[in-house]
């Protein structure tokens, strides 16, 4: 018997009986979220005003789902271009009283509606946020906002904050937003901020507007030709590029130039495939291999997953090497585009508004079109916003490789060559969590001791999702903490366990420096649990203390590092599996 959800999902052609049905509050309040999500889906205008209505009523939906539905409207605004007849300042209205309380979750959301609406009547509200000390996430949804509600102003406004007396942080948004409006003069403006920036100073936001515009990359190469860049600084301003997928000949010349490395090079020749594929099998070492795979410059696992952790924007690694000829690795690096494997294809779109999108092709229908970019990003285009589209490239770029010397080609090569063979690339057969998440900056009450449990909940369950970074297991399953310190410390990593049918799982964590572990917030000082775990994911959170003589760059084959297993107790009824990917 189907559920009443199914069968309200399947007998309504027409999204106004769900409407009705949240209207006569016969529904029980667990199902509510369901049943507004999928009338936020299909609703017509009509139907959209009323949601609105209930999720700006002081007696409306609460905080969570008042959340989930104005993100929902946005939705169905900008991928189904359905949106309700409401008055312009009713959504001014809920962004600035949302920024007088505090609420900035929900002034995010309600930014986020405004320009999906185009609601201009909330372009100085956008002003005024930017200039204020409201966090810096907001201040630049603020200024990227304003360029979408009120081009005219933005004009005026944008080039005060990408100016070399705004605040440093902010002129590196201001000059993307400014790329749709003005590509010359944000060219200008990014040259600059480019030309001041430190390694650390993250330039993805500002390359992206300039890749994702038609012939925008040309004007910020054209711009960079007349300033001087640190060395590092246009390493990572490559990397980046290489790591979306593009390597536009202009820009990634003068950045090749800045950096002190050498032009992209051509695709390789058959008699130049041979040749390496023979210095693979003659001095090709595949443990220096993996760990350059595994560097940070490379980050191979923003589209690669091994054993399913790690991106998935390109295939599974975990087999390559026993169900692929060395020659087919070789060029699947060095001439990625030769022979793409038909899941893997990718389409190039332009829209009515001049974007430039690429990626792999998840849904179409008559009125969507969904695309998966280089970076794992899932792009929501309306068909109707299509202007042109053909077949695109491989999503892997071909420049990549000249950040390896030849001997750093030809081992990690020879690692790529052996996975999946018999031996020590081939994955264990054990049950093992392979995507970790570190926390970045752990609060100081979190070093000093042990959490209690409502200090574990508050700081590191309840953690945002950018205050993590993502980790992956070597091919054995352990994870080199090496790698994620450079000295004495305390780390705190998450995997996670996703049961589908309740019963008895042991947890076993092997870790060569202290270390203790919990399961949601039950803690576990010896190294071996057994414990009834519900369906439904479950966090596992390791704290490890790095002691002085254990981490850093230095750090050898002995280096400290954590394997956790899972394993289902003879009786158990258990059915889980280790959260992958990116």
């Amino acid at each position: 018997m189907l559920s009443w959800v199914a069968m309200a999902a399947a007998g309504l052609a027409q999204p106004g009986p769900l409407v009705r049905l949240l209207q006569s509050g016969r529904l029980p309040a667990e199902r509510v979220p369901q049943v507004v999500e999928m009338a936020c889906q299909r609703g017509g205008p009509e139907d959209l005003a009323y949601l609105f209505e209930r999720a700006l009523a002081p007696d409306g939906y609460e905080h969570p789902l008042r959340l989930r539905v104005l993100q929902w409207l946005a939705a169905a605004a900008l991928e189904r271009k359905v949106q309700p007849a409401v008055e312009d300042l009713a959504v001014e209205r809920l962004l600035s009283e949302a920024l007088e309380a505090q609420q900035l979750d929900l002034a995010e959301a309600a930014l986020g509606l405004a320009v999906a609406w185009r609601k201009s009547a909330a372009a100085p509200t956008l002003v005024r946020l930017a200039s204020s000390d409201a966090p810096l996430a907001l201040r630049r949804r603020a200024l990227e906002g304003l360029a979408a509600l009120d081009p005219h102003q933005a004009r005026e406004v944008l080039p005060t904050f990408a100016s070399e007396d705004g605040s440093f942080d902010l002129r590196q948004t201001a000059a993307a937003a400014l790329v749709p409006l003005e590509p010359e003069r944000a060219a200008a403006l990014a040259a600059a901020w480019l030309a001041e920036a430190s390694p650390d100073d993250d330039p993805a936001a500002l390359l992206d507007a300039f890749l994702r515009r038609k012939g925008a990359s040309d004007l910020l190469a054209a711009a960079l030709a007349s300033v001087e860049l640190a060395p590092d600084v246009a390493k990572r301003a490559l990397r980046h590029m290489y790591g979306v997928g593009r390597s536009d000949a202009a820009l990634s010349g003068v950045l090749s130039e800045r950096a002190g490395v050498g032009a992209d090079p051509p695709p390789p020749t058959p008699e130049e495939v041979q040749a390496l594929a023979l210095e693979v099998a003659a001095r090709g070492d595949p443990a220096r291999g993996e760990r350059i795979f595994r560097r940070a410059d490379l980050n191979c696992f923003r589209c690669h997953a091994i054993g399913r952790a790690g991106g998935n924007v390109g295939p599974d690694l975990s087999a390559v090497g026993s169900v692929s000829p060395m020659d087919y690795v070789i060029n699947s690096i060095l001439n990625p585009s030769l022979a793409i494997k038909e899941q893997y294809l990718t389409r190039s779109i332009l829209t009515a508004d001049g974007l430039l999108l690429t990626g792999i092709v998840l849904e179409r229908n008559d009125q969507l079109l969904r695309l998966r970019d280089a970076s794992g990003q899932v792009l929501s285009i309306a068909v109707e916003d299509i202007e042109e589209e053909a077949a695109g490239q491989s999503l892997m770029p071909l420049g990549i490789t000249k950040f390896l010397t030849r001997q750093e080609l030809v081992d990690l090569v020879r690692f790529i060559s052996e996975l999946g063979k018999p031996g020590p690339y081939m994955l264990p057969s054990q049950t093992v969590v392979r995507r970790w998440r570190v926390l970045q900056e752990p609060a100081p009450e979190l070093l000093a001791d042990v959490p209690h449990g409502d200090l574990l909940r508050e700081r590191v369950l309840r953690a945002p999702p950018q205050a993590w970074r993502s980790v992956y297991a070597r091919v054995c399953g352990a994870v080199p903490l090496d790698e994620l310190c450079t000295g004495p410390g305390v780390l705190y990593l998450q995997g996670e366990v996703e049961v589908f049918e309740a019963g008895e799982v042991q947890v076993q964590l092997a870790c060569s420096v202290p270390a203790m572990f919990w399961v949601d917030v039950q803690p576990f000082a010896d190294r071996t649990a057994a414990l009834w775990l519900e369906p439904g994911r479950h966090p596992i959170t390791v704290r490890v203390e790095v002691p002085p003589d254990a981490g850093g760059p230095a750090a050898t084959a002995s280096a400290p590092e954590l394997v956790l297993t899972l394993e289902r107790p003879s009786g158990s009824a258990a059915r889980f599996e280790p959260v992958g990917g990116p």
